[in-house]
């Protein structure tokens, strides 16, 4: 399911428009528009979240700009696909960071609102002990001792 219509999308646009007969085409465009929606819902999927978001509203209008702005980045880049030179970034650049960096957050979960976790299934985040601890090392105790030190002798 697409959180955004074809008219969100169009508005991060900008002069940009988009015709029965532009590459891509309205059409086109809308189904660009339910893909990205639906690569949103398997990202909250597997982060255990029930799809599709209905409820609550904050969350529902943020994946609303995030569809729209995934949807933005692939329709600028079928518009313009060598539109750069050197030193120059793509029209759709700005919009495609800024969607990656939204799905990233939601596959980690640090994208999704306590309030949308607590509703699914008791849902909790992987980790490990390099992911808890970046900077720095924790005391194990014997549990960490080596078996067998480099000294031994058999």
């Amino acid at each position: 399911m697409a959180y955004a219509d074809l008219n969100e999308v169009v508005d991060l646009l900008g002069n940009f428009q988009l015709t029965g007969t532009s590459s891509p085409s309205e059409s086109q465009a809308t189904a660009l528009t339910d893909q990205v929606g639906a690569e949103i819902d398997s990202a909250l999927s597997g982060a255990g979240v029930t799809v599709p978001v209905t409820a609550p509203e904050h969350f529902v209008s943020a994946l609303r700009l995030l569809n729209s702005a995934g949807a933005a980045a692939l329709i600028l880049r079928i518009m313009f696909p060598d539109a750069t030179g050197a030193a120059e970034t793509p029209a759709y650049a700005f919009w495609a960071k800024w969607y990656q960096d939204g799905l990233a957050r939601l596959r980690d979960g640090t994208g999704i609102p306590d309030d949308v976790i607590g509703a699914t299934s008791g849902y909790v985040a992987p980790s490990t002990y390099f992911t808890n601890n970046p900077d720095e090392e924790v005391d194990l105790g014997d549990i960490a001792e080596p078996f067998f030190s480099r000294s031994k002798v058999f």
